[in-house]
């Protein structure tokens, strides 16, 4: 027999190159986490980790004001507008004595204060684009 049989000699697949140039220094909520060696990537409590990550990276520019896109700053506006719209119409109601009952007030206090915060974190991120 020869020494060169290729037999005894496992192969290499192409995937396993790929799979060690990963990088093993994931955290938990990273892409890639989740789906890291010897993992299928079904893990629901990776799952929700990895959809956490994403929304903080999303929402933690609009309140640290480092949105820079102008559409996203327009439909941001615009949102605050829709709003906060009822929570005026309900103070103008009230100024002719018509009165809402209190669960109303409630909801429309909580809606008029997450529009008044998208206004207020529209208004410092254009503040910051304009004085760069």
């Amino acid at each position: 027999m020869s020494k060169n049989n290729n037999l005894s000699k496992p192969s290499k697949k192409p995937d396993d190159q790929a799979e060690q140039k990963r990088p093993t220094h994931l955290l938990p909520g990273q892409p890639g986490y989740r789906t890291r060696n010897g993992r299928s990537g079904y893990d629901p409590i990776d799952m929700r980790t990895e959809a956490a990550h994403t929304a903080g990276t999303f929402l933690q520019p609009l309140f640290t004001g480092r949105i820079r896109n102008s559409t996203y700053l327009i439909l941001l506006a615009g949102l605050g507008l829709v709003l906060i719209t009822p929570l005026a119409l309900a103070v103008s109601d009230l100024k002719n004595a018509d009165l809402f009952s209190i669960y109303a007030w409630v909801i429309l206090f909580i809606t008029g204060l997450v529009g008044l915060a998208l206004l207020i974190n529209v208004i410092r991120n254009l503040i910051k684009i304009v004085f760069r």
